[in-house]
């Protein structure tokens, strides 16, 4: 409608403009009359402006509603109106696409922001890799995984590991691949999977990485729970009736010794075999009650722990412990303010355990020395480490050596790493041994 009042308008004023040099030509032409063509080719100037500047300021309004549409500048208003009420329309026209496109804009803009929120708290890192080598990190979840803050190279992820790197660099869309990558000293498995995009025409592979390293651990040592479980049920079930009858056989043997005489050599071997019978049924059971622990660990009750005072409190126990022994425990004294969420009681028994069995391993020297840390790692995460001067960790051993029933003493009962292992997993943590510098084992608790 606009449109066609402005088509109106302006030929109405071209035919005007006609008109009045029609009768310019003639005043020319057909008389002397100077005065009236001045007038007249006034008149005709005056027309001739008003048909530029008509059309002149439409275009130019025109253009600047396609300038702001180019830009995304949808903040503007037009003065077409001002040209008078044919162009009224035409200014609504213009301001309600402006108005439509911004409503568009604010759209699209919320719509990016509920994604990139999504994108952010989602808990599987989500990285792009370029064919360049470059790694964008999108989310939160990338950047505590690859300790970055906003982006990274193929070539760095080498630091976690040459396999873990491989995986990466190499990973074909739509595969999924199950890889491991190495962070403070800990191994964690985890999802690799990848999908091929263009973005404005360059290809980019898009890839997350799901880290399954505490379902894992979750399902192994409820496994393994499940089975000392069963095992302790069934041998205390099978033990019970034999210590029982043991005893009392030991006890009839007794009976019948003083009957015959204590120097009947048959009697009195049958009496040591049964009572070697009960006292290994004794140790079995209570060997079998250690395991206990182990099927039966509370859930964690979570509170702050200052370290400094933990390992204050820890330094004092062992003084006092060791007094006698020769045993020379090292503390380095953790900054003020280090606190983790923990459950200090769960935690001693990891710790001092991990401690004791350090003085055992330490004994083995001419001067055994027992070490004690608590810092933060590089990655920033609160860790406590034990170190002796033993004979260190037999490192073809792995991990086994926190398997339940594991262990390489001769009296050792395989109870005490793996519990100490499965208190820090209730703690969101985990435990490692290593060999420490300057010979001997180092033990480290990541939380």
């Amino acid at each position: 409608m606009a449109f066609s009042r402005f088509a109106f308008v302006l030929t109405l004023r071209l035919a005007a403009l006609f008109a009045t040099l029609a009768v310019l030509a003639y005043v020319v032409v057909a008389t002397d009359l100077v005065a009236v063509t001045v007038v007249v080719g006034a008149i005709a100037a005056v027309e001739i402006w008003l048909v530029v500047r008509f059309v002149h300021r439409t275009n130019r309004e025109l253009g600047r509603l396609l300038d702001a549409i180019r830009y995304d500048d949808y903040q503007q208003s037009f003065s077409l109106g001002q040209l008078g009420p044919t162009f009224a329309d035409l200014k609504g026209a213009f301001d309600e696409v402006m108005t439509r496109f911004r409503a568009a804009r604010l759209d699209r803009e919320a719509q990016r922001r509920y994604l990139e929120a999504l994108v952010e708290h989602v808990p599987v890192a989500i990285i792009a890799v370029h064919d360049d080598g470059r790694v964008d990190l999108l989310n939160s979840a990338a950047r505590r995984l690859l300790n970055a803050s906003a982006a990274t190279t193929t070539r760095a992820l080498d630091a976690y590991g040459a396999a873990f790197q491989r995986d990466v660099a190499q990973s074909k869309s739509g595969a999924r691949t199950l890889t491991r990558m190495t962070t403070d000293g800990l191994q964690r498995h985890l999802v690799l999977s990848s999908t091929q995009l263009t973005v404005t025409g360059s290809p980019v592979r898009l890839v997350t990485l799901q880290d399954i390293q505490s379902e894992l651990d979750s399902n192994e040592l409820s496994a393994w729970q499940d089975m000392a479980r069963i095992l302790s049920h069934e041998i205390m079930n099978s033990l019970t009736p034999i210590a029982s009858l043991a005893r009392t056989a030991d006890d009839m043997v007794d009976e019948l010794a003083r009957r015959v005489g204590a120097a009947d050599e048959l009697v009195t071997d049958i009496h040591a075999a049964i009572q070697t019978l009960a006292r290994r049924s004794e140790s079995l059971m209570r060997f079998v009650r250690s395991y206990r622990q182990f099927t039966q660990m509370p859930p964690p009750s979570l509170k702050p722990v200052q370290l400094r005072e933990y390992v204050s409190r820890l330094e004092k126990l062992f003084l006092t412990e060791w007094a006698g022994r020769g045993i020379e425990l090292h503390v380095a004294p953790p900054a003020g303010g280090l606190t983790i969420m923990a459950d200090d009681s769960l935690l001693d028994q990891a710790v001092i355990n991990l401690l004791r069995n350090a003085a055992d391993a330490a004994a083995a020297s001419a001067s055994p020395h027992v070490w004690l840390d608590a810092r933060l790692s590089e990655r920033g995460r609160p860790i406590i480490e034990i170190g002796d001067n033993g004979p260190g960790v037999d490192e073809s051993l792995g991990d086994k050596i926190f398997l339940p029933f594991f262990t390489t003493k001769p009296d050792g009962s395989g109870i005490g790493l793996a519990l100490a292992r499965q208190v820090m997993l209730v703690h969101k943590g985990a435990i490692t041994a290593s060999a420490r510098p300057g010979g001997g084992a180092l033990f480290r608790l990541t939380f």
